[in-house]
């Protein structure tokens, strides 16, 4: 039996040899199978939930429905108890709408140094728009003074004044929406990496399911291969011994996973850590797997069916618990993770300036008193890890090598494990599958009831007294002319022939035969309405009800269902919360092993974005890691809200010409909110410039068709003048023809 006492931790690294490692692993150990210290919950209820989603459950709970009298397998009825999926539809819902869910973070450096960096940033470009406007203004008033009056180089003065406010604006949304320094810009871009490299999506849904079947979700951050990599841990093969009043599993004091790998994947995972006769003495173990003495290794058992018989309640520290292989030859891998104590000085020395400075150092480092230095020792917590393989395997004893440690506290670090036990809150962890367990239960139940009540149900079952059966007729021939002739022949005097009745007529006998009503159809129907409370108190109870299911009557109206539809979401809306919680805290912890993994190293990156675009970027270890950075989430529930408006506005956007098919198209394919915000920002500044581009060419147009309607006008009128000239001289020409003609007349009288 391993012991669960730990070894002492207070001690100098020379004393933290090879077998105090091992006595820890040993130590880690005695938490499998031990639940009462914790607030997570115990092992066969997360199997328990499991199997209840994929359709299985364990009869022996409900051994009371079924053999109430402790009959055992001699008592057969005509049922059986089986599972009637209920839940199913509701848990993939809710995994469905996890999936649709937007999730836009963004990473800011959060040191000080950085933050200042980017005020004096913010600073100089404010000055330098004061400065541009100013010398703007002054040149075009300087050439107002060679050709302009004084009132157009007072507009000139004010157009500039005018002007300061909306690039204030301008620069002051830069900054708080789309400025980033080069580490930031990196950090983005390489989550971004990440999140399709490590395929986190498929891993973050995964996380998902366990935490509503299982009430917790964790995750493993750590360096493989010199790459960054995040692993979705099974809950069923997780152990911790937690903190006080802290339902994380970042800080766990000790964290165990126990799981089984055949020898192969164990070559995959430590092929680098094993010696040949290491692996020699593995294979030697597995061979002998199946012998039983005292000095071999006993065989494992299925590790499924030793959990089901280990029911809630019983003594879980039995001693198969601890044997080395299972039914299937897999080697037991034992990965334990536990906090120890590191010893460090605080080195207090005079710079080249003669300035006090002081820096960390290890306990070996040995202080030069002639030069003034001097050294004060303090304790700090630093993560071990070990592994043990099979029976006395021991590997990678060490340090781990990311702490994640503050800047502002030396002793605080992490183990690169994340995880959240859902619902603790000074209890057990509960999850939404613990939730409903009872009613599930009692639907199926009812289901077995139900199919008893249907077993039974006979109907009307008609008594026919065979004395009135003619002679010499069988029963299958008076059957065959009653079923197909639909009449029965009766003999009335069949009865009279026997006993003291001989020579009486038969008529003297009642010939009325009796019905034996078996019918239970009120009890069968009872059943039925109680299935159905059952079931709409199980989607109740999750949250979950028929009209967000989709399930939607004719006789109601659309208010009440968005109403009902709103209401529902509001229960489960805590969930997605921890959930998103979780989230952001693996790619928190995900950056910081990048910063280390990447430090001192020059590496260039390429990915694909959800639009299909090729992002390229180079990665500055050195400049990269020096920045400390946290991630932040946009309110998702928000997010889904606006995106579901927006897409039902484009229709109408559309039919109005305020957005294009390209800007439909970018919606629907975009999964970040501020994304979508600046494109159609852009598409608004585009479609306000396509319009005052449109309306200075009407304008422009109704100027030249004025113009060209007053050179129209101006022609005619010319050409009225012209032609009253011309009346004007022919009428003078023909009055001097008159008088010529007069006079002519007359000279010629005289």
């Amino acid at each position: 039996m391993p012991r669960i006492d730990f070894p002492r931790q207070k001690l100098s690294r020379r004393k933290k040899t090879q077998k105090w490692g091992e006595e820890c692993i040993e130590a880690g150990l005695g938490l499998v199978g031990i639940y009462d210290h914790t607030r997570r919950s115990s092992r066969f209820k997360k199997k328990r939930n499991y199997d209840l989603y994929n359709g299985k459950f364990d009869k022996q709970d409900l051994e009371y429905v079924t053999d109430p009298l402790g009959l055992g397998s001699t008592a057969e009825l005509p049922a059986t108890l089986q599972y009637y999926d209920v839940v199913s539809p509701i848990f993939n819902l809710l995994f469905g709408e996890e999936a649709k869910r937007t999730f836009s973070v963004i990473v800011r450096s959060i040191n000080e140094e950085a933050i200042t960096s980017k005020e004096s940033e913010k600073k100089n470009r404010v000055v330098g728009l004061f400065k541009g406007i100013m010398q703007a203004a002054v040149e075009e008033l300087t050439q107002g003074q060679q050709a302009g009056s004084p009132q157009e180089q007072q507009a000139i003065l004010q157009q500039a004044q005018q002007n300061i406010p909306e690039e204030l604006k301008r620069i002051e949304k830069y900054f708080d929406y789309d400025y980033q320094d080069m580490n930031e810009s990196t950090a983005n871009k390489l989550l971004n990496y990440l999140e399709r490299q490590q395929h986190l999506k498929v891993k973050f849904a995964k996380g998902w399911e366990d935490a509503l079947i299982a009430g917790e979700e964790i995750y493993c951050i750590e360096e493989v291969s010199n790459e960054p990599t995040v692993r979705r841990v099974n809950p069923l093969e997780f152990y911790c011994l937690l903190p006080h009043n802290d339902d994380y599993v970042d800080n766990a004091d000790v964290i165990v996973e126990d799981t089984f790998m055949s020898i192969n994947t164990v070559l995959d995972n430590f092929y680098e850590d094993l010696s040949p006769s290491q692996i020699d003495k593995l294979e030697k173990e597995q061979g002998n797997r199946g012998t039983v003495d005292s000095k071999s290794i006993v065989n494992y058992p299925n590790p499924e069916k030793l959990y089901i018989q280990n029911r809630e309640g019983t003594d879980n520290n039995d001693s198969n618990l601890f044997n080395y292989y299972d039914q299937d030859g897999n080697i037991r891998v034992t990965k334990v993770v536990w906090k120890s104590m590191r010893k460090v000085g605080k080195l207090t020395y005079f710079d080249e300036l003669g300035l006090k400075q002081e820096r960390v150092v290890d306990e070996s480092y040995q202080p030069n008193t002639e030069v003034g230095e001097s050294i004060s020792y303090m304790w700090i917590n630093e993560y071990w890890e070990g592994t043990k393989i099979g029976q006395d395997t021991y590997i990678n004893i060490q340090v781990r090598p990311q702490q994640f440690r503050h800047m502002d506290n030396l002793s605080i670090c992490s183990s690169g494990y994340v995880g959240t036990i859902y619902n603790a809150n000074n209890a057990q962890s509960v999850s939404l599958m613990d939730r409903l367990v009872p009613w599930i239960y009692m639907y199926i139940t009812l289901w077995y009831r139900l199919e008893l009540a249907i077993a039974a149900n006979q109907g009307k079952i008609a008594l026919i007294d065979l004395s009135l059966i003619p002679d010499g007729w069988e029963i299958e021939k008076w059957m065959y002319y009653a079923q197909s002739m639909k009449f029965g022949f009766v003999d009335s005097f069949n009865e009279g022939k026997k006993g003291q009745s001989t020579g009486k007529l038969a008529g003297n006998i009642s010939t009325q035969n009796k019905v034996l009503d078996m019918e239970t159809g009120n009890f069968i129907q009872q059943h039925i309405q109680l299935l159905e409370f059952t079931e709409n108190k199980i989607q109740t109870l999750a949250g979950v009800t028929r009209q967000r299911l989709g399930s939607i009557t004719s006789s109601e109206l659309v208010g009440t269902t968005e109403r009902a539809v709103q209401q529902s979401s509001h229960i489960t809306e805590k969930w997605y919360e921890v959930h998103n919680a979780t989230k952001v805290r693996v790619l928190q912890t995900i950056l910081d092993v990048s910063k280390d993994v990447y430090r001192g190293k020059t590496k260039k990156f390429q990915y694909v974005t959800d639009n299909l675009a090729t992002m390229t970027f180079n990665l500055m270890g050195d400049k990269f890691g020096y920045s400390e950075y946290g991630v932040f989430v946009s309110n998702s529930s928000q997010d889904l809200q606006a995106l579901e408006a927006l897409k039902s506005l484009t229709q109408a956007a559309l039919q109005n010409d305020k957005m294009s098919i390209s800007d439909v198209i970018s919606i629907y394919n975009s999964s970040s909110l501020s994304d979508i915000r600046n494109k159609i920002e852009v598409s608004e500044k585009e479609a306000n410039q396509k319009i005052m581009q449109a309306q200075q060419m009407q304008l422009q147009q109704q100027q030249k068709q004025r113009q060209d309607q007053r050179d129209i006008d101006l022609a005619k009128i010319k050409l009225e003048q012209d032609r009253q000239d011309r009346e004007d001289a022919r009428n003078k020409q023909d009055n001097d023809t008159k008088i010529e003609i007069a006079k002519m007349n007359a000279n010629k009288r005289q």
